[in-house]
């Protein structure tokens, strides 16, 4: 079962994850978009996911896990999913590189790093994750999705994509403002309530000076905007060329 972010003891799934696993399972998209609050379980249920329909509909295929731009976040993924292997050891063909695990029926499952060249050449691909897609830290992010995209099409792959919001920036937040092409989701940490964290922790994760509150726990996009700048929102800045910006 997934753990507790904190505690780390075993949890069962809350409704919002079994609401997100059952959707997936019957929804006749392929493409999934979350907008999700951070230490929410969403890599959890992603991994489990990869797990169960390395059984089934991804067995005999390739599964990309895709974190970011440091190999050290990817690989600390991929150990995750290769922990919950460890009760059934007789399915793994290939453990030995720290990016890479291989069934014995020929499924694979692999950690890459954020960029579009990483994934050139690949074939047979049934499922990638993009894990804390608002946050790679690239200039221009569009062209890895713009690399990937045509390898979820041609395969019929599935695609998750799930992140905590960073700014008005980036495909993550073109996506969910703009695009019917994908099945989003949307939970803040109140969804959490009763399951990961209890009322009295969620209203001092939300009191938390430190955080951008709105941006971590609630969904919105505001780096980049209003909490850049110091500004409320609506107020100008001029600057140092003349040029007026309204926030």
């Amino acid at each position: 079962m997934p753990e507790h972010p904190n505690t780390l003891q075993q949890m069962p799934f809350t409704p919002y994850q079994l609401e997100f696993l059952n959707l997936i399972d019957t929804s006749g998209n392929n493409k999934f978009h979350v907008n999700k609050p951070r230490q929410s379980g969403f890599s959890e249920i992603v991994l489990r996911t990869f797990q169960d329909r390395g059984f089934k509909k991804y067995s005999t295929k390739s599964c990309k896990y895709v974190v970011g731009t440091r190999e050290k976040t990817t690989k600390k993924m991929i150990r995750r999913l290769k922990n919950l292997y460890k009760r059934i050891p007789d399915v793994v063909e290939n453990n030995s590189d720290s990016l890479y695990l291989e069934l014995k029926d020929g499924t694979s499952f692999e950690g890459l790093p954020a960029n579009p060249e990483a994934i050139t050449g690949d074939t047979k691909i049934a499922a990638i994750a993009m894990d804390e897609s608002a946050k790679w830290n690239r200039i221009d992010d569009q062209e890895v999705l713009d690399a990937y995209i045509p390898i979820v099409r041609t395969n019929h792959a599935d695609l998750f994509m799930f992140s905590t919001p960073k700014g008005p920036r980036g495909f993550f937040h073109d996506i969910d403002m703009n695009s019917t092409d994908y099945e989003k989701f949307k939970y803040d940490i109140w969804d959490t309530e009763g399951n990961l964290y209890s009322r009295h922790e969620i209203e001092a994760m939300l009191a938390d000076p430190t955080m951008d509150v709105d941006q971590e726990y609630l969904n919105k996009y505001t780096v980049g905007k209003a909490s850049v700048w110091g500004m409320v929102e609506g107020e100008s800045i001029q600057d140092t060329a003349g040029e007026m910006w309204v926030v």
